[in-house]
């Protein structure tokens, strides 16, 4: 958008409900990023072939948190400047956007991962029948 142009701006009621956004959309990535750091440790410290998961998994729940992060911080910003709401927003939804797209991403492969299992576990059983 034209900085020149000038941005609606939101009311304090609206401010306080982006607030509670950037608030709870903070504390999820903070969650993610601790939990990524833990699971990493974890896989670290068991030191078996099979801790790579453990150590991919950590990498995509630190790649969701930090782009739960930046959309936090953009919707923070709505709220702490003046003059650039709707490019803020706009940059928030982006990152969401992203975040869940990674997310998205993440669970339908995982779910294609599980169907194919199943699948091989099934024709390993009908194959000794």
């Amino acid at each position: 958008m034209d900085s020149q142009t000038a941005q609606h701006e939101f009311t304090p009621a609206q401010n306080e409900i982006l607030k509670k956004a950037a608030r709870w959309t903070g504390l999820f990535a903070w969650i993610m990023m601790i939990s990524a750091g833990l699971m990493g440790l974890a896989g670290i410290l068991s030191g078996e072939a099979s801790s790579i998961g453990a150590l991919i998994a950590a990498a995509i729940y630190f790649t969701i948190g930090l782009t739960f992060r930046g959309a936090a911080s953009s919707m923070g910003e709505v709220v702490r400047t003046a003059g650039n709401d709707i490019d803020h927003l706009m940059t928030a939804l982006d990152k969401l956007g992203s975040a869940f797209k990674v997310m998205a991403l993440v669970v339908l492969v995982g779910a294609i991962a599980s169907l194919a299992a199943i699948v091989s576990v099934w024709l390993w059983m009908s194959s000794l029948a």
